[in-house]
Order: C-alpha cells, then structure tokens, then sequence
C-alpha cells in the first residue's frame, strides 16, 4: 500500500489524538465527547425553546450557548468522576490514548472523504481511505 498526501494528515491526526489521549486519559476523553454531544443537544433545542420566551435572535442566541455550556460542564464532570473511579491510573492513560488515537483516526478519514467529496485538489487517492471504505461500505 502507497500512502497518498491525505493519509499522512489521517496518520498525524491519529498521532496527536494518541498523545493528547495519553494526558487527558481515558476519563477526559469520555467526558469531552459525551459533554460535547450534550452541549450540541442542548444549543440545538435551547434555541427552540427560548423562542417562545425571547423574541431577539441576539438574546436567544446568548441563551442557547449558557444552555450548552452548562449542559456541557455537568456532563463532562459527571463521566470524568465515574470513569475515574472505575479505571485507575495506568489504564487511563492507556486506554485514553487508544481511545483518543481512534477518534483522530476516525476524524481524519471523515475530512478526508468529505475533501474527496467536496472535490478539493490533492484529497484523491487515499490508500487509508479506499481500504477502509472496503470495510465499511
């Protein structure tokens, strides 16, 4: 297999997930994309339930991102303790960064099929890609 321009930018995502994942452990990353998915649920329908309340698009728009951000804090708190307690140190960190390396891994190709997509010079080609698209699809 002959890795393209594009999978050398999968590849360094997926390396700089493995590291930060590493720091950030198991439980950090957890509670960053389980509070991240809160906090996009709750802007999302923040927004339509301030409508009835606020007729300003500034305002509503304030409303709804203090509605994320406190989504975003409580759930992130909550799964880092429990995750916490139920994995101690080494693991963690092992685990985070596996975890946080997929993730890289996973964001990189989606950029990569959506440039291909998109038709941006240089995105074709992906070795990386057309084998896990064989997988998947």
């Amino acid at each position: 297999m002959t890795l393209a321009p594009p999978d050398y930018v999968v590849l360094a995502l997926a390396a700089g997930g493995a590291v930060t994942g590493v720091f950030i452990g198991l439980s950090g990353a957890l509670a960053f994309f389980s509070g991240s998915l809160a906090a996009a649920f709750a802007a999302t329908f923040g927004w339509r339930f301030f409508a009835s309340f606020v007729s300003s698009g500034l305002a509503r728009g304030i409303a709804a991102a203090l509605a994320a951000l406190v989504a975003f804090w409580v759930v992130r708190a909550i799964v880092r303790k429990t995750v916490k307690v139920a994995l101690a140190q080494p693991g963690d960190s092992i685990f985070g960064a596996l975890a946080a390396g997929l993730s890289g891994f996973a964001v990189g190709l989606g950029v990569v099929w959506l440039a291909q997509f998109i038709g941006l010079p240089g995105a074709e080609g992906s070795a990386l890609l057309s084998e896990v698209l064989g997988y998947v699809g």
